[in-house]
């Protein structure tokens, strides 16, 4: 989780694009304490719905973490707005991530920092495999693109100091189960060959960066 490395103060404005169920807005509001503020956005109501759930589960104050139904490409916040913008492995299932990385620069503080965990490719990928593996469930795969090229869009938004703190490259296993979670009585597994094909190609990357 991006928490484990964003390295998060008392007081600070954190937003974390895809929150999803909200485990990690959850550990970001413990780490900010009352002073602080985190905000959720995502894209479905019912993940929101969920994450207020979890915060009642977990006996969190409401009013410490918002929530926002909204489009990580076009946030409905103000500029310069918080300390950190945090995500775990949503920006790649965004179909413009030149625009979500603007955004995020936007609503960013100077000085303000990036913690984000993400799929990306070691090198590029045949463009017809790349496809067949959006059509299941492996979509997480599907939108990656190469490391290099990600990391480019990221400097071109504005943002320096880019640095990896951790790469795992996936197995075939992982690769598999990820793209099967649902059942395959739900999607069709992926051609073993096309497992093979980006067997040591698929990393799951943490990195930083900052606004100046």
């Amino acid at each position: 989780n991006p928490v484990s490395f964003a390295n998060l103060k008392s007081g600070e404005v954190v937003i974390d694009f895809g929150c999803g169920a909200g485990i990690d807005l959850a550990l970001a509001a413990r780490k900010v304490g009352p002073k602080g503020r985190v905000i959720g956005v995502d894209l479905t109501p019912q993940m929101i719905e969920k994450e207020r759930q979890s915060e009642t589960e977990v006996g969190l104050p409401a009013e410490r973490i918002e929530e926002q139904v909204g489009d990580i490409e076009n946030l409905k916040l103000p500029d310069s707005f918080a300390d950190v913008v945090m995500s775990n492995c949503v920006i790649i299932l965004t179909p413009n991530k030149e625009a979500v990385y603007r955004e995020a620069f936007r609503v960013l503080k100077p000085g303000g920092r990036l913690a984000i965990s993400d799929m990306v490719f070691s090198e590029k990928i045949d463009p017809a495999i790349q496809g067949r593996f959006q059509s299941t469930w492996a979509g997480v795969v599907g939108g990656a693109i190469a490391e290099k090229d990600y990391l480019e869009i990221v400097g071109r938004a504005g943002f320096g100091q880019i640095k990896i703190v951790k790469r795992h490259f996936l197995t075939s296993e992982e690769l598999f189960g990820m793209s099967t979670c649902p059942g395959t009585e739900f999607v069709p597994a992926p051609d073993p060959e096309d497992i093979e094909a980006v067997q040591g190609k698929v990393v799951s990357i943490k990195f930083t960066a900052v606004k100046p």
